[in-house]
């Protein structure tokens, strides 16, 4: 059984989403502050049954838009839809089926008139007269409706769902420590042969410990600190002590237990000498033992787990990922902010959180199907490496062609219009082709619904006679989306439409070759097109691409260029597309 789909209304950052999860894995990424915490949040709300009573009632501040009051009719619902093939064998979810394979559980805050029938609202409206109510076998999602036609439930008839919660602020070093109730100490008790473990760890602690009590400075210690109790406290509320090196609970003889960096068969050191990355995965393979472990028959299993990658370096966030993408009792929900995680995770359950262009929190699957054809997906996975995922954090996308659009756009938006793309969380992504079809597919409505714009060369010398553009413009300009989604086809190609002759931005293309070492190339151009100026689009990329190389070329012009620059008209409209979309002033 797994999570199907989640619908949270009035929540937080969340006015109305809807997110339908695939099967299995789940790893949910996006902007910072976009709302990956209160996600989870919502679902710990409707499923966490360790979540207490007085844990459930919310405040002013969790209803969304941030209200000064309330009124008799605002509420926050949350409501999950589960999903089995063999949702029979699940009896404790007999009474939240909505269908064959289905399930579903409401968590509604509203306030207390909602729930009796007939009451009508008070005159006075008090954030204390609020009640939350869970509701289950009911798969509408409108609050009346949830009311009148599904059934209240308790936290008893939440068993069998077990949700796990790590939060990326775990306090790692105490749970790798023996304690009573250390994540150490609990994977000890969830092994099956954990009884018979215990009583033989605690036949040998007995005996070690007997013959170290009898050491005759240990009674000598405890009697000191007796008497001086005594003297402190008097006899009357003094009481009796002793020292001993084992308690005769039988659980806390795991507490004895303490992890150590073995690196070699006789070395135990502290794992505090460990770096923090270490002690990460460590903490992470023993919460997984545990609950893998402690799985049972007809249950559900549900980890929420943030940031996993925190203090790894890249290899190991992919191993560590593939790991957990591994289990199989259990419904892993993972949320991340890194692009290595993003753009090796098992595409299908990959789920983005972006504002679109109304400001509201939505989300996208990119490889949801019927999106996009099998040779589009296959394209777009092979093309999503660690640099390339940046996309699925921005809130604005630049799709260029090459290293050279990328190095120079940031250089022209910061020294020209004084933008800070990366300030502004705007990408500029590099597709290394003219074939932006994938990509612009991804941002169309109801899909990734962020501003983007593409910069893509006009090869006017390659049309045929009678076209006005090529078949690579016309295929992106037939997927625009009217004032957010634009395509900026330049005239020729970027070095070309950036140095139309001789004269324009001369000084800048002279210093380009002089910093490069390649004055000679220079001086040869300019001696080529001296009697014939139309060969210098011909000349001028022969040297960039032959003598100089494009990317070697762009990224020398990027940090020359100033406010006096000259740009082509499409780099001017592709930048103010966005400044007006993202409305930066």
């Amino acid at each position: 059984m797994n999570i199907k789909k989640i619908t949270i209304l009035n929540f937080r950052n969340f006015e109305d989403i809807t997110i339908d999860f695939s099967e299995g894995f789940q790893t949910i990424i996006g902007e910072n502050n976009i709302g990956k915490s209160n996600l989870y949040w919502a679902i710990r709300l409707v499923l966490d049954k360790e979540l207490s009573y007085n844990s459930r009632k919310l405040e002013l501040k969790d209803f969304h838009g941030f209200k000064n009051r309330l009124d008799a009719d605002d509420h926050i619902l949350i409501s999950i839809e589960l999903y089995s093939k063999k949702l029979s064998e699940f009896p404790t979810f007999h009474s939240c089926k909505t269908g064959e394979h289905t399930a579903q559980i409401t968590y509604i805050y509203a306030h207390k008139y909602k729930f009796v029938p007939g009451a009508t609202a008070p005159d006075h409206i008090s954030l204390h007269d609020f009640q939350w109510r869970l509701f289950a076998g009911c798969d509408a999602i409108v609050l009346d409706d949830i009311i009148e036609q599904a059934s209240p439930i308790n936290f008893r008839d939440l068993e069998g769902i077990n949700l796990y919660y790590i939060n990326a602020f775990r306090n790692i070093n105490s749970d790798l420590h023996g304690s009573t109730k250390s994540l150490l100490s609990r994977y000890c008790q969830s092994r099956t042969d954990a009884e018979t473990e215990l009583e033989s760890v605690k036949n040998i602690l007995t005996e070690s410990s007997t013959e170290l009590n009898q050491l005759p400075f240990i009674p000598d210690l405890a009697d000191n600190i007796q008497k001086k109790g005594v003297a402190i406290a008097g006899k009357y509320f003094s009481f009796p002590i002793s020292i001993s090196f084992l308690s005769n609970f039988d659980v806390d003889a795991w507490s004895q237990l303490n992890l150590f960096f073995n690196p070699s068969a006789s070395s135990n050191i502290p794992i505090q000498t460990l770096g923090l990355g270490q002690k990460n995965i460590l903490y992470l393979s023993l919460f997984i033992a545990e609950l893998e472990n402690s799985s049972q028959a007809h249950e559900i299993n549900i980890l929420l787990i943030e940031e996993p990658e925190a203090h790894l370096h890249p290899q190991l966030q992919k191993i560590l990922f593939a790991n957990l993408n591994d289990l199989k009792t259990t419904q892993v929900f993972m949320t991340s902010h890194s692009t290595h995680i993003a753009s090796d995770c098992n595409y299908k359950n990959l789920n983005i959180l972006f504002r679109n262009f109304q400001g509201q929190v939505k989300s996208f699957a990119p490889f949801k199907s019927g999106l996009l054809s099998d040779r589009e997906n296959l394209l777009l996975k092979r093309y999503l490496d660690a640099t390339r995922s940046e996309m699925f954090f921005a809130s604005a996308i630049i799709f260029v062609e090459g290293v050279g659009e990328q190095y120079i756009l940031p250089a022209i938006a910061k020294e020209i219009y004084g933008i800070n793309l990366t300030e502004h969380n705007v990408s500029v992504i590099p597709i290394h082709c003219r074939y932006f079809d994938p990509y612009l597919k991804l941002v169309q409505n109801d899909n990734l619904e962020i501003p983007a714009v593409v910069i893509i060369d006009g090869d006017s010398d390659e049309w045929a006679e009678e076209d006005s553009t090529t078949t690579s413009v016309a295929n992106a300009q037939a997927l625009q989306v009217t004032d957010r989604v634009l395509v900026c086809p330049g005239t020729k190609t970027l070095e070309i439409d950036l140095f139309p002759n001789p004269t324009t931005n001369a000084s800048y293309l002279k210093d380009c070759f002089t910093n490069l070492g390649h004055v000679k190339s220079y001086n040869n151009l300019l001696a080529a097109v001296v009697d014939d100026e139309s060969l210098w689009a011909e000349e001028l990329i022969k040297r960039i691409d032959n003598t100089v190389m494009k990317g070697r070329f762009a990224q020398e012009l990027s940090l020359l260029v100033d406010e006096w620059f000259e740009i082509p008209q499409y780099l001017s409209d592709a930048i103010n597309h966005i400044k007006k979309a993202k409305k930066i002033r």
